[in-house]
């Protein structure tokens, strides 16, 4: 009877879990992703982005301008970001201002004027988040989530459905309009804020909806936007891309 008990309690235990996703919930993440690109998106090893940033002061002036290179290697679980000044890309070879790396094994932080050091600890969240959340994190669809809900609401003056899903710690809430394509999320960023981006223009890409454009508020003040300049997929990555600064 004690063993019939336990085996019930572990039996119970594993339903609780499951219904940590709802099934409603399951079908909406199912359904995005289906409609950013269905098994081109769930198959997705890697993925190299070039992107145009604009950031703004707290009045709404443009403040400063620089161009990201943005790799993700899901198979590894590793993340590059590199920074450059948009001038510098007239150069044959330019070299960039700073990079940040994530991967579980070593994450570290360098840029011209300081030598290599290891990520802060908030930094590195930030970039191993790229795994799992924004429009890349919908690959998962109702996989390996921890929780997921839904509920009708709004993302600063945009209604729709939210679904609330935390994958590998991290939370977002998503936005959907009534075609299932993704509007917006948001984030709560450890000594940030709230974070919410607006995502548009989306282009097919090898069968997979990219975002095009991209607008960022923190805490209801507009902060950067941005504009895709390349993207590519399934590329094979070596150690030369994801290399170690040696200072």
């Amino acid at each position: 009877m004690r063993r019939f008990a336990f085996f019930a309690f572990l039996v119970l235990g594993s339903l609780l879990a499951l219904a940590q996703v709802t099934p409603e919930a399951a079908q909406l993440l199912e359904r995005a992703r289906s409609v950013l690109g269905g098994a081109a998106l769930t198959n997705l090893k890697t993925y190299r982005e070039v992107t145009t940033n604009i950031y703004y002061t707290a009045d709404g002036k443009e403040e400063s301008r620089i161009v990201t290179l943005l790799l993700v290697d899901f198979v590894n679980s590793r993340v590059r970001l590199e920074i450059y000044d948009p001038q510098s890309l007239n150069n044959a070879n330019p070299i960039p201002l700073a990079l940040q790396q994530y991967s579980p094994q070593e994450s570290f932080f360098w840029s011209r004027e300081t030598s290599l050091r290891p990520l802060p600890a908030r930094e590195r969240e930030l970039l191993r988040s790229s795994l799992y959340t924004g429009w890349l994190g919908l690959k998962y669809g109702s996989s390996n989530r921890e929780r997921a809900s839904v509920t009708q609401g709004s993302l600063r003056n945009q209604a729709g459905r939210l679904l609330t899903v935390s994958t590998q710690g991290w939370v977002s809430t998503y936005l959907f309009g009534s075609d299932g394509l993704l509007r917006g999320e948001r984030l709560i960023i450890t000594g940030v804020g709230e974070s919410i981006t607006f995502f548009d223009n989306f282009q097919t890409v090898e069968g997979i909806r990219v975002p095009q454009k991209w607008e960022n508020y923190v805490d209801g003040v507009l902060a950067a936007r941005g504009e895709v300049m390349e993207v590519e997929f399934n590329l094979t990555f070596t150690e030369a891309d994801f290399f170690k600064p040696t200072r």
